[in-house]
């Protein structure tokens, strides 16, 4: 059984106001995707195809207008109670923006606790021990705790931001353009990271990314997405090594600034 599992979905959205003609744009159009658990499933596509909006309807935090979104066999609309709350425990996201994912007043031992917080009962003292052990565990350190976000990188707040996803073990993580707003030191820095955790975890991730350089690094396999829909997908990535190998359409015009030109 598939772990997070989308058949059939539609998505749109209605653009337009008072004074003018009110339509619906863009979405997704039939998407199926199955996404297992273990590993990392990457989702690879251009801006506006839909991937973000995928993001958000497996995280139940928007509804299809047709199709299902199932975790673990089970429709997230019919989830209730505790088993919607096991599913929110279970299921978190690290964002693009990391600066506009946390509050810029809070401390990073806060940052990493809110998840606690809101799922367990625990004291002070031993938030602050567990987000300290999760420091260490992203790569940063115990003396990083006090810090406010304006007090880290780019790269660094993104790995708080990780540790906090990572606080309550889920069994699975969405990353949405984690490491597109940083800059190549950091990116490659965050993706060690990201490989070593999913060694370490078994947790299962998604990573979504227009950047096949990106996802070749991480992913397992990887769904190439092309107007709302599913076009092609790569389970053997030793396949996209080679541009040869590369015969979607939508696939080459992304590959087209990674990977290399085909011999004359």
């Amino acid at each position: 059984m598939s772990f997070i599992e989308l058949k059939g979905v539609q998505k749109s959205y209605r653009q337009g106001g008072l004074l003018g003609i009110r339509r619906r744009i863009g979405g997704l159009n039939g998407l199926d995707l199955k996404i297992m658990s273990g590993g990392c499933r990457g989702l690879l596509g251009a801006s506006g195809c839909g991937k973000s909006t995928t993001g958000r309807l497996i995280l139940g935090l928007e509804q299809p207008d047709e199709g299902h979104v199932l975790y673990k066999g089970r429709d997230l609309r019919e989830l209730k109670g505790a088993e919607r709350r096991e599913f929110r425990r279970n299921s978190q996201v690290v964002f693009q923006n990391s600066h506009g994912a946390v509050n810029p007043r809070f401390q990073a031992w806060k940052i990493i606790g809110e998840p606690l917080m809101n799922f367990e009962k625990i004291s002070i003292p031993e938030l602050r021990v567990r987000a300290a052990g999760l420091l260490k565990k992203v790569g940063l350190s115990e003396t990083d705790m006090d810090k406010l976000p304006h007090q880290f990188s780019g790269g660094e707040l993104q790995r708080v931001c990780i540790a906090r996803a990572l606080a309550l073990s889920p069994e699975f993580i969405l990353f949405d353009e984690a490491v597109s707003a940083l800059d190549m030191l950091n990116q490659s820095l965050v993706l060690e990271l990201l490989m070593e955790l999913k060694r370490s975890t078994g947790t299962t991730f998604l990573f979504i990314s227009h950047d096949m350089r990106v996802l070749l690094k991480v992913s397992d396999s990887i769904a190439v997405m092309e107007g709302g829909r599913i076009s092609f997908y790569a389970d053997d990535l030793s396949e996209l090594e080679t541009s040869g190998a590369v015969s979607d359409p939508a696939l080459r015009s992304l590959a087209g600034a990674v990977l290399p030109p085909e011999p004359l």
